[in-house]
């Protein structure tokens, strides 16, 4: 198959697709996906988000906060 390469894809939340989920984990491709915003996702990301808002407020410049998660689709 691909000996020694990793492949990842990378798209935002229009890629973020359970059929091209489920593919990319059939196949052993990892994926980065952005999601769209919901209740859930909020609450997962509620402390880095403050914390981004916090530190756009001292310096007036854009500020990103990450929190890495996992997440399954409904068949996986």
């Amino acid at each position: 198959m691909r000996p020694k390469v990793q492949i990842v894809l990378r798209g935002d939340s229009g890629f973020c697709r359970e059929s091209l989920l489920i593919w990319c984990e059939a196949e052993g491709v990892d994926y980065i996906v952005g999601l769209a915003k919901n209740s859930r996702l909020k609450r997962a990301i509620g402390r880095p988000a403050r914390a981004a808002e916090q530190a756009h407020q001292q310096t007036q410049q854009p500020a990103r906060c990450f929190r890495a998660f996992t997440c399954q689709t409904r068949k996986s």
